[in-house]
């Protein structure tokens, strides 16, 4: 081993700054070179050789006096690189699972909407909301509604069926439309042809 070599590694065992500081300037671009040789990422291989030269400090003690300097160097910058593009192999492992599962979702997603007729669901959102409306309504409200917009009846042949006069029929229809077109705001459209005539 070199003298020179030798003399740097007693005196960064015995604690000298300057010796360590001689180490880190003579090995740092070669280890930084190594690194980012593998790692190919400038940013990542400074920290791993910023952090082998912090760990060769705290060590320091511990080495041993005939080894080869380069070579312990090297030897560390190696295995936190190969920690390092671990790390990186296993979060692309993640990315890759967790793309895989967005792709399912998106591919169930996509079918779902080619398989739904907006048409459908359009009808059946409406159908309900009547449903629901004419439930909230008098059950008298509710035949004279059913017998005009659904069985197609005229308000004189509802009349006629109930016994009561055509003004009572057209106050129940009236007031029965007027709460369908409150909560059928939103499906204006169907509102009318309902408005003309049982097409539900």
């Amino acid at each position: 081993m070199d003298e020179t070599v030798k003399s740097l590694i007693n005196d960064l065992i015995e604690s000298d700054p300057e010796a360590f500081n001689y180490i880190y300037q003579s090995y740092y671009l070669r280890m930084f070179n190594f690194a980012n040789s593998y790692c190919r990422n400038h940013f990542a291989a400074e920290n791993i050789v910023q952090d082998t030269f912090t760990s060769l400090w705290g060590m320091r003690e511990k080495i041993d006096p005939q080894v080869n300097l380069p070579a312990y160097l090297l030897t560390m910058v190696k295995n936190k690189s190969l920690n390092h593009l671990q790390r990186i192999k296993v979060q692309i492992k993640v990315e890759e699972h967790i793309q895989n599962k967005m792709m399912r979702e998106l591919g169930l997603r996509q079918a779902l909407l080619t398989a739904c007729n907006p048409e459908e669901m359009f009808h059946s959102d409406v159908q309900r909301i009547i449903n629901e409306t004419l439930n909230k309504v008098s059950p008298q409200c509710r035949r004279i509604i059913s017998m005009s917009r659904f069985e197609g009846l005229s308000n004189k042949q509802i009349a006629t069926q109930l016994n009561i006069s055509v003004k009572g029929v057209e106050f129940h229809i009236s007031k029965g439309l007027k709460v369908l077109r409150v909560n059928l705001k939103d499906y204006l459209s169907f509102f009318i042809l309902f408005l003309i005539r049982g097409l539900f």
